[in-house]
């Protein structure tokens, strides 16, 4: 007994605890919570556990939704609440008030969950029907279900329309007035007032623990039936679409209970199952749905969790089982990370089932979705991605073996295991640049909602189609930017060592949100240089796609040059990008190239990157793309002379650019460097000529690159 302080999210009480007090809220709240269907807020002036009876056990747990003060008062029999009411007369009116308010929240969460069930029960029959007349349209009989057919709805609890719950309004409705007349007119009123909530309250969790069993029994005993009806509603789906397609109608399915879909075709645990159908709920209620708060930040990461666990499994079915149809709104899932149409909104569900009808995968294969991607990673096409500590598959397995988190043979079986691989990828790169894509990484969960979306999902849609356009944007006026050197011998023609070019263009993997955000993930596979880079990119970009796209280039380029520079990326006796870049950031201050003006523009440029030279590098390729290609100068003289001779313009740009004065000295000194490399290869293969008259391709590849940058 006494008074104490409670610090937010502190456990005041644990379900399955003895009752021996109860506690007056004196400043605070409490969630009275099962940490899954209910949970109730007290306020200050309740008195929790005046509901139980005294050495009974705690229902739920009682947690502080905020730092609370509260005075503990010893509770053996229906006395000492007596005590306890006379032992606090000056707030007897609040303590009623409160008390009754709480079991007004415990009347709701009671109809609440008669709803549920009575929409469950009414949802799996006429589920049944419609199983019924699809196995008819497909001229099969029906699996009978014995679990469906002798389902009857929950019984209606007696206090939904009883004169306790009609009572119980009128007290919130007269809240005000009650306080001012008719609990401060007498102590007694308000103690008969608790204890009469009290008996309420008791038959009221009750008929709540019926009503959860019933839920709780349903979901059990029909779990056969929701499998095969949703393989069987898959089909006919798909049989509803094409023939909408073909027939150019818009009158296509309607999306309704679509995670239960998506849960019944992934197949997965009923505790993950739940617990995601139980945290969507509360985050589709949510009042704010971007909050920082704790509540929310653990909502959110157990939302993350089990995302990607129900994607894995329902990933893994899809590729072991290719015959069993794909239901629209898992394909939704897939390729939008779309869960619900209700925490998504009506028109977004219109809009993402109408791209996922109509999606086509790119030709190039260049342009992927996460599904497309963990597809070839799970065919072996292509190896998963570097974690966030830049390890990729093999140095990840390495690394566990040497922590002694696995042992060398289960490394061995999981090295080819493509189910390992797509585990990595999805539970590394994926959710990482999931969640930077999107833009705010303290708000975000995988899970489409309507709150994210802020722009028109027409206007964002980066389809493979826009994706290309943008990068090739890029390539016609950098058209080196995808270029790296490379080296190839040939013994029989007695060359040791032959060195060329060759384009390898990214991989751009397109994360399932709405988002603002693009990043160079890494920019080769393994140690292979020659290898495409990984960049990832929000399917519903907000920004400025090609904006986006330009700078992903410019990390590309920096990140390159780093690769193929080694250790000396940064030695300016080894000319480089890097190299030469960070000496002209490093050392601006004494370059007599640069005006005053230009030296505090540089200045300006390193404060707001912080000193980092590749990010002051990005913003100077992108107005290097944007403005300089157009003839519109930005850049200091030494930036552009740096970014021209390893950012070459196109030969379509430098004819533009060949009366600019302040181009004009910087391709004259490029033009005879070219000049000789260009003479170079003619003599080269001239001689390979005399030898052979099948010249490697290598060497035609050489060839071509350097035409394109013929002076």
């Amino acid at each position: 007994m006494g008074k104490a302080n409670v610090s937010k999210g502190e456990v005041l009480h644990n379900k399955g605890d003895r009752v021996e007090s109860v506690e007056l809220i004196l400043k605070g709240g409490f969630f009275i919570t099962d940490r899954g269907d209910i949970t109730l807020h007290a306020g200050s002036g309740t008195l929790l556990g005046a509901f139980l009876v005294a050495g009974d056990v705690y229902k739920y747990d009682y947690v502080a939704s905020e730092d609370s003060t509260i005075f503990s008062y010893d509770y053996s029999n229906e006395d000492d609440l007596t005590t306890t009411f006379k032992a606090n007369l000056s707030i007897l009116p609040v303590m009623a008030s409160m008390n009754m308010t709480l079991l007004g929240k415990m009347l709701d969460a009671l109809y609440s969950l008669h709803d549920e069930g009575n929409e469950l029960y009414s949802d799996l029959k006429a589920n049944y029907d419609d199983y019924r007349d699809i196995c008819a349209k497909f001229m099969v009989a029906p699996l009978k279900f014995a679990s469906i057919e002798s389902l009857v709805p929950p019984d209606r609890p007696s206090l939904v329309s009883s004169w306790q719950a009609d009572m119980c309004n009128a007290y919130k409705e007269k809240d005000a007035l009650l306080k001012k007349v008719y609990y401060s007119a007498d102590v007694n009123f308000c103690i008969g007032t608790v204890m009469m909530a009290a008996t309420i309250a008791r038959s009221a969790q009750q008929q709540i623990e019926q009503a959860q069993a019933y839920i709780r029994q349903t979901k059990a005993t029909t779990g056969d039936f929701i499998k095969e009806y949703y393989q069987q509603k898959a089909k006919i789906d798909d049989v509803n679409r094409k023939e909408a397609v073909e027939a150019g109608s818009g009158n296509l399915p309607t999306i309704k209970n679509a995670l239960d879909t998506i849960l019944a075709f992934a197949e997965v645990s009923s505790e993950v199952m739940e617990s995601f159908k139980r945290d969507i709920k509360k985050f589709t209620n949510a009042p704010n749905q971007r909050e920082k708060s704790d509540e929310m930040r653990q909502l959110r990461q157990d939302l993350s969790e089990n995302f990607y666990a129900i994607y894995e499994a329902a990933f893994i079915k899809a590729m072991e089982m290719p015959n069993i149809p794909v239901p629209a709104e898992v394909k939704m899932f897939f390729l939008f990370g779309f869960v619900d149409e209700v925490l998504a909104g009506t028109a977004n569900t219109a809009a993402l089932y109408k791209f996922s009808l109509l999606w086509e995968e790119d030709p190039s294969g260049k342009v992927l979705t996460i599904y497309d991607w963990l597809r070839k990673i799970y065919y072996g096409e292509v190896m998963p991605s570097k974690n966030e500590f830049d390890m990729d598959w093999q140095e990840f397995l390495k690394e566990e073996v040497r922590t002694n988190s696995i042992k060398q043979e289960k490394a061995d079986e999981m090295l080819d295991d493509p189910k390992a691989k797509v585990h990595f990828e999805l539970t590394n790169m994926i959710a990482t640049a999931n969640r930077i894509t999107h833009g705010s990484i303290f708000s975000f969960v995988p899970t489409f909602f309507a709150g994210a979306v802020v722009r028109s999902l027409e206007s964002t849609f980066a389809s493979p189609k826009k994706v290309h356009d943008a990068l090739d944007k890029i390539r016609e006026i950098d058209f080196g930017c995808f270029y790296r050197p490379a080296f190839i011998s040939f013994p029989e023609l007695k060359v040791n060592r032959f060195d060329y070019n060759v384009e390898v263009l990214p991989y751009i993997i397109l994360m399932p949100n709405f988002g603002s955000r693009g990043v160079m993930w890494q920019e080769i596979e393994g140690r292979k240089r020659t290898t495409p880079a990984h960049m990832v990119l929000s399917i519903f970009h907000s920004s400025d796609l090609d904006e986006t796209i330009t700078q992903m280039c410019a990390q590309f380029r920096w990140e390159m040059c780093r690769r193929i520079q080694g250790v000396r990326y940064s030695d300016i006796t080894d000319p480089s990008l890097t190299s030469e870049y960070g000496n002209y950031l490093q050392f601006y201050k004494k370059n007599h190239l640069l005006t005053g003006d230009m030296k505090e523009k540089v200045k300006a440029e390193l404060q707001r990157f912080h000193n980092n030279y590749k990010n002051v590098f990005v913003s100077d390729y992108l107005m290097y793309i944007k403005n300089e290609a157009a003839g519109l100068p930005r850049l200091t003289k030494v930036a552009r002379d740096i970014l021209f001779r390893y950012c070459t313009f196109s030969e379509k740009y430098r004819r533009s650019l060949a009366s600019n004065p302040q181009y004009q000295p910087i391709m004259e000194r490029w033009k005879v460097k070219q000049g000789a490399k260009f003479h170079a290869y003619n003599l080269f293969k001239r001689k390979l000529m005399l030898l052979t008259d099948d010249i490697p391709k290598e060497v035609d590849m050489e060839g071509e690159f350097l035409r394109l940058q013929k002076p």
